[in-house]
């Protein structure tokens, strides 16, 4: 598969439509003439957008140079149950693609660093029931303030969020972000850009009245985006998850 001329492709993945509610797929990117996964420092997942409209899934690929690259899809078909244990999971590799980009005329910088996988609320819904209210495609456009909002379709606790920035300081970052809970169903996140640019906004939450499971999971490809919760050692709760997350321009133009 060739780039255009901005160095971009994409890879459109059509799911059974009896599996689409329970397929989680994953990827790596590196160097198609060795093992190589990084790029100036940054790895090389971070030049690829993965997100998910109704049964398609697509993998934007940005390439940052001239070069040929090795696309490696992987999938597997996942309960919400099984992805909130923290168990490992181990994905198969479905299909690969070699992306050519014969010749670069733009500049590429790697999306904010954000936990791995899909882009967008898919997800949310799919695996924790959290419904989209405000933004329910992957790319918001926004100006100096963004408020997103979700309905739980059932009940979550402990929200938490990180906002990312290319060369910003996560600490500060986070002051930015602050979010409540609306008539016990809606949860609403405010964000106040310090300033303009592209931002990364991960969700995460877990679900009450669930088995306890224990001690921590590690943040690792085979078992992605779980954390450790804040106090472990409470019963009846799910280890804090990632729930999904948004692409954010903001500009004053918007």
């Amino acid at each position: 598969m060739y780039t255009d001329q901005t160095g971009a492709a994409t890879v459109r993945i059509a799911m059974p439509v009896n599996m689409q509610s329970s397929l989680i797929f994953h990827y790596n990117l590196k160097l198609y003439d060795g093992d190589g996964d990084m790029f100036d420092s940054v790895s090389l997942k971070r030049f690829v957008m993965q997100s998910v409209v109704d049964n398609v899934v697509s993998f934007r690929v940005h390439a940052p140079a001239a070069a040929e690259f090795l696309l490696d899809i992987f999938a597997n078909s996942v309960t919400p149950r099984e992805y909130l244990t923290g168990e490992p999971m181990k994905f198969k590799s479905v299909c690969k693609f070699k992306i050519v980009c014969s010749e670069l005329h733009t500049v590429m910088v790697p999306l904010p660093d954000c936990a791995s996988g899909e882009w967008g609320p898919v997800k949310a819904t799919r695996l924790f029931g959290l419904v989209p209210i405000t933004h329910p495609d992957a790319l918001i456009f926004a100006g100096k303030d963004l408020e997103i909002q979700f309905r739980m379709s059932k009940p979550l606790t402990d929200f938490m969020s990180t906002l990312h920035k290319n060369g910003a300081d996560e600490k500060k970052l986070s002051k930015c972000v602050t979010h409540r809970i609306i008539d016990e169903d809606i949860v609403s996140f405010v964000i106040n850009f310090p300033e303009e640019g592209q931002y990364g906004f991960d969700v995460y939450t877990r679900e009450i009245s669930a088995p306890s499971l224990g001690g921590a999971s590690e943040h690792r490809p085979h078992s992605p985006n779980i954390r450790a919760p804040p106090s472990s050692g409470r019963n009846n709760k799910c280890l804090l998850t990632h729930c999904c997350k948004y692409l954010i321009n903001s500009s004053k133009r918007n």
